[in-house]
């Protein structure tokens, strides 16, 4: 059996070199070679150019003799890597990306992450942090723009293939698409993100970081990652920590990682804030490690990593109540609706002040991540057998 991966839309970029679907794509893809040593199938890899795959992934590649990489500008789209290589199974992570293809005469499991551009199309986030066209845009156009993105996504859902299997992130984006589009619970199955690949780190990294960063002290700074995206909503996170600085009421600072000048600019009071851009794997494992607590005040997630990164080294989470976050986080986590700056203000305060509050946050997130952590081994060997049976 031939198998392709298609691997166009989830792998890094340069805007955004760790979101969650090319974290996603890596684990499994190891993964997927580590088991293929025992069937030996053949496995092709599409994707537009080695740059675009994580090097210690792109090693574990080439190092294979039953796995070889596809680009782009030698095979134009999929239905000609389909042809060319005569491929009897198509496995895309980020599955959205299928709605075009003609893959009637093969079989087809896909990964939809969510519904975010149903769920939440726009927001001022977009407005301040991003493109004020694209926020207008929407908001003028919403009736189109909405009608428009429910086509795309289903024509995804309901893939004219030999067989298909739609494979979903948590229980959120599998009642997201019941509750959405026409489509027979029996053709969903959830399977938990897998466990990222972490970067271990050392004592000697954690120094490091800090004697180049001394601007900031471990365990007395609030983190909030990847900043840049308005769909992590930093907008209001800022000016939630501003009005706090302004009133006397908060003990640490605040650092963003993903930063840049447009986020950057809301900042007032900016002696208190310490922005970074995207840092390395180690860097973001050493603030997680170190923060006083992880603020996420995300808008719309399918998964989302960032809580479970934190609470793993039992780092206190205070994150938004909507779409698949309280599922992930349970009761380990302290919880706020994500567009109120004073809610979230309030929770800041009560996690900063209250010493017990925030002994027993810290147990349950280790609680919280082990848990998971064990559902997502499981899910993983699970969905390696679906791709691979």
């Amino acid at each position: 059996m031939n198998i392709l991966i298609n691997l166009l839309s989830s792998l890094k970029s340069s805007t955004d070199p760790f979101h969650g679907g090319n974290e996603y794509t890596n684990t499994i893809i190891s993964d997927l070679i580590k088991r293929n040593h025992e069937i030996q199938k053949k496995m092709f890899f599409y994707c537009n150019s080695e740059l675009s795959i994580d090097q210690d992934l792109l090693q574990e590649i080439k190092n294979d003799a039953h796995c070889q990489l596809v680009f782009n500008t030698d095979v134009k789209s999929i239905s000609e890597v389909i042809t060319k290589y005569a491929i009897d199974r198509l496995f895309d992570p980020l599955g959205i990306s299928l709605s075009g293809s003609h893959l009637k005469d093969i079989e087809v499991i896909y990964t939809i992450h969510g519904l975010r551009y149903i769920e939440t199309p726009t927001d001022i986030n977009e407005y301040f942090l991003e493109s004020k066209l694209k926020f207008l845009f929407k908001t003028i156009f919403s009736s189109l723009y909405k009608k428009k993105v429910i086509k795309g996504y289903q024509n995804a859902i309901e893939l004219n293939a030999k067989t298909k299997k739609l494979i979903v992130v948590s229980e959120h984006t599998r009642n997201s698409i019941l509750a959405q589009f026409n489509t027979d619970p029996k053709n969903i199955q959830v399977f938990y993100s897998p466990e990222k690949l972490y970067t271990k780190i050392s004592n000697n990294d954690e120094t490091d970081f800090f004697s180049k960063n001394n601007a900031i002290e471990p365990t007395k700074y609030f983190l909030i990652v990847s900043s840049k995206r308005w769909i992590k909503n930093t907008y209001r996170a800022i000016k939630a920590f501003d009005e706090l600085i302004d009133s006397g009421l908060l003990n640490y600072k605040i650092v963003l990682t993903g930063s840049n000048a447009k986020v950057e600019k809301h900042i007032k009071n900016k002696d208190m804030f310490y922005t970074m851009d995207y840092v390395s794997k180690a860097e973001l494992e050493v603030l997680y490690k170190n923060a006083f607590a992880l603020v996420y005040p995300s808008l719309n997630e399918g998964f989302g990593y960032p809580p479970l990164e934190a609470m793993k080294y039992g780092t206190p989470v205070i994150a938004s109540l909507i779409t698949s976050i309280p599922e992930i986080v349970g009761d380990a986590a302290l919880g706020f609706c994500p567009f109120s700056i004073i809610e979230l203000k309030s929770k800041i305060i009560y996690l900063q002040n209250d010493d017990i509050l925030y002994s027993n946050i810290k147990q349950k997130s280790v609680e919280r991540y082990s848990v998971v952590s064990d559902r997502q081994k499981k899910d993983l060997v699970k969905l390696i057998n679906v791709v691979l049976e």
